[in-house]
């Protein structure tokens, strides 16, 4: 599996870099859903709370992609990995901007 994540192609740069948000993303979805079901009171007088959260976690949730990035770059000297890295996290900035402007 670690000989998988050591080379230096694009398609290893764009999984890693869709998939460790997606992750994440999961993680804190699944933590606010949970402090949501054991106090429900929070969405008393802020019934748009769920749409203002998610654009919020899709922010947080492309912070590994950084270290990832530099890493992939910086320590392993892989450029095409780097810009698979790159390009994904490029699609999940698009995917903060539809969830910021369409939601």
């Amino acid at each position: 599996m670690m000989d998988k994540l050591r080379r230096d192609s694009y398609g290893v740069g764009i999984g890693l870099g869709l998939l460790l948000p997606a992750v994440l993303f999961g993680i804190l979805y699944g933590i606010f859903a949970i402090v949501l079901h054991y106090n429900p009171q929070m969405l008393v007088n802020k019934p748009n709370l769920i749409e203002v959260i998610v654009p919020d976690f899709i922010l947080l949730a492309m912070i590994p992609n950084l270290f990832l990035l530099r890493y992939y770059l910086l320590k392993l000297k892989f450029d095409k990995t780097g810009r698979g890295i790159i390009g994904a996290t490029l699609v999940w900035a698009i995917a903060f901007l539809a969830a910021q402007f369409l939601m």
